[in-house]
């Protein structure tokens, strides 16, 4: 019977598929403990959405936690809607708070709700920003702390922004500000992440970032050599297709940067060659043919571009595609070609702003006093889209 490496490549990696970071959830309750809201700080791909989802499932004690993605949320009150719900589910957990829950939600005549958790909606319209603002005060009292692990609200942002809501997202930045310091909601605590970086979307809303600067961030880094040569272990520990230190070292040098999503296309793919030549016996060779696969079916990477061109202005977008091309192309790409790149686009003001974004959302990093692609996949695909291009 053929046995396939445990990995995942669409869906979030949980249950069996999870890859415990116990450094990085240390580091968050840590900061939770300290009454700081939480910002995961990574590029794409690295698996924060699985560590959070993990982490709301597993949260100590004295915490009520609970995951959600926002994704699809499409107006302010949705938001707020969404947040009361998530308290309310938070509440609804455990017997010791099940009987203040029911007393209060009468109280503030909002809607009615019986100790099982079953809900009856009266005619009366719900304010549902007012009535997250009365709740939240109510957990100091109760001394009860609910932890809200949040999921692409940066998108939901962006997309408010975009359809010319802009009010509606710089709404919510405030009142979310507002929970963050207020004294009276110090029992409430967000965890956020989101695929694009909610800085550069809060500048793009706002013209400024001090919405955001008082969370604090943990840095979601990706795998250490030792960690990634470990996590290849524990990913083919019953897997037909096996890996000695040799065929490792290989298959990492392909990947370049150890983010377990790239290291999961790799044992993926390398599984199917074995599997169609019904040969669990792999070679170097292999090892290249299918990295070479995975670029061509470049619908793995091909939203890492398109992205781009969805969240930055055409103007912008074409810079940093042009900077995605030039190193593609030559390698790297020095201060004084991207200062060059910047005129030809009239932003050499601020132009490193741009770079940083790049490097923030995961698709270059420095190295020295040059830039260079995270990834030898994303170098590839920008190639295989741009096979001939004039770097001089």
């Amino acid at each position: 019977m053929w046995v396939n490496p445990k990995v995942i490549i669409g869906n979030t990696a949980t249950g069996t598929y999870y890859y415990h970071r116990p450094n990085i959830v240390a580091e968050i309750w840590e900061q939770v403990a300290k009454g700081n809201h939480v910002l995961l700080a990574a590029p794409r791909r690295v698996g924060k959405t699985s560590v959070m989802k993990f982490m709301a499932l597993n949260s100590p004690k004295e915490y009520k936690s609970i995951f959600e993605n926002v994704q699809s949320i499409k107006s302010e009150d949705e938001f707020y809607k969404k947040i009361y719900s998530l308290l309310k589910s938070c509440l609804g957990k455990g017997q010791r708070t099940a009987t203040w829950v029911v007393d209060f939600f009468k109280k503030i005549k909002i809607e009615e709700i019986d100790a099982t958790g079953s809900i009856k909606l009266g005619d009366k319209t719900i304010n549902y920003l007012d009535a997250v603002n009365h709740i939240l005060p109510k957990l100091n009292e109760e001394r009860v702390k609910i932890i809200l692990f949040i999921d692409e609200l940066p998108e939901v942002l962006h997309r408010l922004n975009k359809a010319g809501n802009k009010e509606e997202a710089i709404s919510i930045l405030k009142n979310i500000r507002t929970w963050r310091q207020d004294d009276q909601f110090k029992n409430f605590c967000l965890v956020l992440a989101g695929s694009i970086g909610i800085h550069h979307v809060v500048k793009a809303i706002e013209g400024r970032t001090t919405d955001t600067n008082d969370f604090n961030n943990v840095n979601f880094e990706s795998l250490s050599s030792d960690e990634a040569y470990k996590y290849i272990g524990w990913a083919t520990e019953e897997a037909t297709v096996q890996y000695n230190e040799t065929l490792k070292k290989h298959l990492l040098s392909r990947v370049g940067q150890y983010i377990p999503y790239f290291i999961n296309l790799m044992l993926d793919e390398i599984n199917k060659l074995a599997r169609k030549r019904s040969n669990p016996n792999i070679t170097n060779e292999n090892i290249d043919n299918a990295f070479d696969i995975i670029v061509k079916e470049s619908d793995h990477f091909r939203d890492w571009k398109n992205r781009l061109f969805d969240y930055m202005s055409p103007n912008d977008a074409d810079l940093q595609n042009d900077v995605l091309k030039y190193i593609a192309h030559r390698g790297f790409i020095s201060q004084q070609k991207l200062y060059d790149l910047s005129i030809k686009y009239n932003r050499a003001n601020d132009y490193m702003e741009l770079v940083s974004d790049l490097e923030k959302d995961g698709y270059i990093i420095e190295k020295g006093d040059q830039y260079i692609f995270l990834s030898p996949f994303l170098k590839a695909f920008w190639k295989k889209e741009n096979p001939i291009y004039n770097v001089e």
